[in-house]
């Protein structure tokens, strides 16, 4: 139940991420080297964050089997 919504915060990120990053080349002229940056920063927070999600339900699922 806790992983229904992790494909839509994925697609988002990685979204607003190519946004943000592109609003940044454009203002300084960069060959999309901010998009990029903000797509890989926003993807390794995502990584995270199923990380921690993951040891949360292991730790609940442990108490369960207890």
């Amino acid at each position: 139940m806790v992983f229904m919504g992790m494909g839509f915060e994925l697609v988002v990120l990685i979204l607003g991420g190519a946004y943000i990053g592109d609003m940044l080349d454009k203002h300084y002229g960069w060959p999309g080297y901010a998009s990029l940056v903000f797509i890989l920063l926003f993807l390794g927070s995502w990584f995270y964050h199923l990380l921690i999600l993951l040891k949360k339900v292991n730790e609940a699922e442990d108490e369960e089997d207890v």
